[in-house]
């Protein structure tokens, strides 16, 4: 591998850990602050669900039009540099219209995510793939902890609003280093329409999908919302908020190669994704119930361990049982479909929220949970038969 391609691995990994600070530093106080300008539960709830909606519409034609343009190096700087514009807009933003246009430039930020895998992919040698994807994992995380961290320090020292500049700031950097980036040649067969609509019709991609559906509507409408709003009702201070928030990426980054390692394997696949939607209720049951913040401490812990294991899983069970040469459009349409549920989250609990409280809002999606557990327990072994017939 040559000199050039070698800066440009370390180059696309500063990219990516700025990236991700770009699109999250604002994420722990982001709902407070809607609320200081004066907005509603419900009208918070769209705000939010703005940024998966525009990815579950943007995901999947994006990746084919970059499959086919083999432009990868141009979406990753269009990514840093429309999370960059997301952050500036939001700082000045005060109209509904604005802070939804805003997430709308963050929302397709996000979904360029793929041109930043598949490039990052093309700077290894082939035989290092694993090695890639578990490092480019590494540094998303790290952005994101790193996203927390700069944020709960800004927001405790000069309130909410702060935290956007710094989404700002790491935004430009990120399309500093972006713009140094080498473009490479990526081998790959021709697009072809009828793998295309396989793969759409595909039960082994669209009931993980289903799954991670469920996961992203609940982790999107409360760990990544209104959770933070819970906890600011709860009296908490600007510092405890972003560490509220920050537990549920630290206990990921922390436990999620002993789970994938030890846990998983033991338990196997279907009973860990039961595990992991347990969690993710006992995780809402624990808000709901909240006397003070420590519950939503451990909230946050046990919510991060159920979306570790579900994510993880679900991801792998996308792909399990698709061609090789089909892999990225599968995992593209299991990215655009969980995108419903990133958008569905904020809007449903925000509705409940004002229909009914935070209380029942929180129990609800316990239930919705507990309800996929089951469905989990009898759709999983029945997908793993179909897939050892084709085998």
């Amino acid at each position: 591998m040559t000199t050039s391609m070698k800066r440009s691995r370390k180059l696309l990994s500063i990219v990516i850990v700025f990236f991700w600070a770009s699109e999250y530093c604002h994420v722990p106080y982001f709902t407070p602050y809607l609320t200081m300008l004066g907005f509603g539960a419900s009208a918070i709830g769209i705000m939010a669900g703005t940024y998966g909606f525009t990815q579950m519409l943007v995901r999947i034609p994006l990746g084919i039009a970059t499959d086919i343009t083999s432009g990868y190096r141009y979406v990753v700087i269009m990514g840093t540099v429309f999370t960059t514009v997301s952050s500036f807009g939001l700082m000045f933003a005060t109209s509904s219209v604005l802070i939804v246009f805003c997430r709308f430039l963050a929302g397709v930020a996000a979904s360029t995510w793929l041109a930043f895998s598949v490039l990052y992919s093309a700077y290894y040698d082939p035989s290092e793939g694993v090695q890639a994807m578990t490092n480019i994992n590494v540094f998303n995380n790290g952005g994101k902890l790193l996203a927390f961290v700069l944020g709960t320090i800004v927001a405790t020292i000069w309130g909410y609003k702060w935290p956007l500049l710094i989404s700002f700031l790491t935004g430009v950097v990120a399309v500093i280093f972006a713009l140094q980036l080498k473009e490479v040649p990526i081998k790959k067969e021709p697009m072809k329409l009828t793998a295309l609509a396989g793969t759409f019709c595909n039960p082994g991609v669209l009931v993980p999908a289903f799954f991670a559906i469920i996961l992203q509507m609940v982790i999107q409408g409360t760990a990544f919302s209104f959770t933070s709003t819970v906890a600011e009702m709860l009296g908490a201070s600007r510092m405890e908020i972003g560490i509220n928030t920050s537990l549920f990426t630290v206990v990921q980054v922390l436990a999620g190669g002993w789970l994938g390692k030890h846990f998983t394997p033991k338990l196997g696949t279907t009973r860990s994704v039961g595990a992991g939607f347990f969690c993710l209720a006992a995780s809402c049951g624990l808000v709901a119930i909240a006397p003070n913040i420590w519950f939503l401490f451990l909230a946050q812990i046990i919510g991060g361990v159920g979306n570790i294991l579900l994510m993880s899983i679900l991801m792998a069970l996308a792909i399990k049982m698709v061609p090789v040469e089909n892999k990225s459009t599968a995992m593209g349409l299991f990215q655009a479909l969980y995108g419903i549920g990133m958008t569905a989250g904020p809007v449903l609990i925000g509705h409940l929220v004002d229909g009914c409280g935070y209380h029942a809002a929180y129990l609800l999606f316990a239930a919705v949970c507990l309800a996929s557990l089951v469905l989990a327990l009898v759709l999983l072994p029945m997908l793993e038969r179909r897939g050892a017939k084709m085998e």
